[in-house]
């Protein structure tokens, strides 16, 4: 990388990431230097982690068709509202977005779970899979295919395992979750691209947490287009479904119109929000 490429003040956790498309100099047969990175087209970032910067963007991958969002069943458990907020970046940056239920062979009776089904209705394909058993694989293999896919979840979900069904060969090493903690060892340590078709899959690292980039608390709701309907009926159009009165949304939840775990997790995230912006108030008065 060039040097002049990390010069300034620091905007974004890494310079360039997986899906940039770059202008490279060729030096000789072995080494090279990366001279400029082009305008990306659309990425998936979020914050980065508090001990990495905290109120820092940290792009996961760039230009890419599709991000899918891997969820298993049990093992570890589903966290809760991690879907939701993959969805409000894919929204944000105008990247589709799939949805993929994984282990099912753990657990058949997870299928009928509603809460999957309801993505259906947010313009969000839902796959159901099991590496094990096989179900699922071929679709998947098919929404892949000739595609640049981003596959993103915890470490234990399985998704390097189904990267080694969809592309047979691969042999990619695959962690176990542990008993202790319920959660997954991580065993991929960067995100790497693998041809499939004409297309790439990225297999990221795991994360347990993801806060979306660039949105602001008051204007978090117009990223949850279920919400819409009922916020048109709120006493106040600057209303953001908390405290308010007469609010719509709310109303909603109660009728049973609304999914209340739904809603709990744009509290939670408009909470996190607010919570990381004060921290970067707090250092900024520092720095003063």
């Amino acid at each position: 990388m060039r040097g002049k490429l990390k010069q300034g003040k620091q905007k974004s956790h890494t310079v360039a990431v997986v899906g940039d498309k770059v202008r490279f100099l060729v030096i000789d047969d072995k080494e090279g230097v990366i001279e400029e990175v082009l305008p990306r087209t659309n990425k998936i970032s979020r914050m980065a982690s508090r001990r990495a910067g905290g109120h820092i963007e940290q792009v996961i991958m760039a230009n890419l068709d599709q991000v899918v969002v891997v969820q298993s069943v049990t093992e570890p458990t589903p966290t809760a509202g991690f879907v939701d907020r993959l969805l409000i970046s894919g929204e944000r940056y105008k990247v589709p977005a799939v949805l993929c239920v994984n282990k099912c062979d753990l657990d058949e009776s997870a299928i009928d779970n509603p809460a999957w089904d309801y993505y259906n209705n947010l313009d969000c394909t839902v796959i159901y899979t099991s590496a094990e058993n096989g179900l699922g694989v071929s679709q998947l293999r098919e929404q892949l295919s000739d595609r640049i896919s981003l596959l993103v979840g915890a470490s234990g979900t399985g998704k390097s395992s189904l990267i080694s069904a969809v592309m047979p060969g691969l042999e990619l090493r695959v962690s176990e979750v542990t008993e202790k903690t319920g959660l997954g060892r991580h065993t991929t340590t960067r995100t790497e691209l693998f041809p499939i078709g004409d297309g790439f899959i990225a297999d990221s690292a795991g994360i347990r947490g993801f806060d979306p980039w660039g949105i602001e608390p008051e204007d978090l709701s117009g990223y949850f287009p279920d919400f819409f309907e009922h916020s048109a009926k709120c006493r106040f159009s600057s209303c953001i479904h908390e405290n308010e009165p007469d609010c719509g949304v709310k109303r909603a939840v109660s009728s049973g119109s609304l999914p209340e775990w739904r809603y709990k997790a744009y509290l939670l995230l408009l909470k996190q929000l607010r919570e990381r912006l004060s921290e970067k108030s707090v250092r900024y008065r520092k720095k003063r």
